[in-house]
């Protein structure tokens, strides 16, 4: 769960998100040097425009639903290779419109190289398909940095990951507790209903978040995870059924706030 503050637009008037996401997903090692997992998940971005700007005057949208399939991969062919896998299907649109016509897939793939026992290293990519748009390609760098006993920097989920994996610093300050600095690269797109100003069209958000996050490990149970951070280079997007720009703004920069709370079965 995220709450995010109201930001102005360059455009005027002001944007904020509220949003929630639910998540199972489980792993099985079948065999020694292979892993192989599956994760669903549903989640809710509840949107706020406010003022009489040129793009939220347009009232854009509403609430926007997000519905995700993902399987991973984890294969060791030798000591130093690794390789990871992560096929990904999604639906994002707006409430009212229909989640089918909002699907995308992607995949994310890296090999990694243990240069020694600290430090594994390697390139990798991200393809996902776009609603009315080609195809997105990203370099996706994957890392495993035992720097310290206590520091390390590895390649990860992020938070509210969307698209390829965040990098992130995280300091083991005790057995239990352990704080993180991290960031992203975030793109949203998703099928608009009907009824509003592009029906049918498609509504898309743009930022880079950076957050400090502060986990408490408890036991067997799960853990415990505080966010709090601010999104910069925000923009967002209005086009019609086709694809074709209609109003686009950029957002300012805006502090956010989260929590999660992981369960183990």
């Amino acid at each position: 769960m995220a709450f995010g503050a109201d930001a102005g637009l360059d455009s005027g008037g002001d944007v904020g998100v509220d949003a929630w996401s639910v998540r199972l997903s489980g792993r099985r090692a079948v065999s020694d040097n292979l892993r192989l997992g599956l994760a669903a998940g549903f989640g809710e971005q509840r949107y706020r425009f406010s003022g009489d700007g040129d793009f939220t005057g347009l009232r854009p949208w509403g609430d926007v639903q997000d519905v995700r399939v993902s399987g991973s991969l984890f294969w060791e062919p030798t000591d130093r290779w690794s390789v990871f896998a992560i096929p990904t299907l999604r639906w994002d649109a707006e409430a009212g419109a229909s989640l089918s016509d909002g699907q995308i897939a992607g995949l994310i793939t890296a090999a990694s190289y243990k240069v020694n026992d600290r430090l594994s290293i390697g390139p990798g990519v991200g393809v996902f398909s776009e609603l009315e748009d080609d195809t997105d390609f990203f370099p996706v760098l994957a890392v495993d940095w035992q720097i310290t006993d206590r520091l390390k920097l590895r390649t990860g989920r992020g938070f509210g990951a969307s698209r390829g994996p965040g990098v992130a610093f995280d300091w083991a300050a005790t057995a239990d507790w352990s704080v993180s600095l991290g960031g992203r690269y975030e793109k949203d797109r998703f099928r608009l209903d009907d009824h509003g100003v592009a029906p049918g069209g498609i509504g898309q958000a743009t930022s880079t978040p950076i957050y400090i996050a502060v986990t408490r490990k408890l036991g067997r149970i799960g853990r415990l995870r505080g966010v709090v951070g601010v999104e910069l280079n925000g923009s967002m997007r209005l086009e019609d059924a086709q694809g074709d720009l209609l109003n686009r703004s950029d957002v300012e920069d805006a502090p956010f706030a989260g929590a999660t709370f992981d369960v183990r079965f």
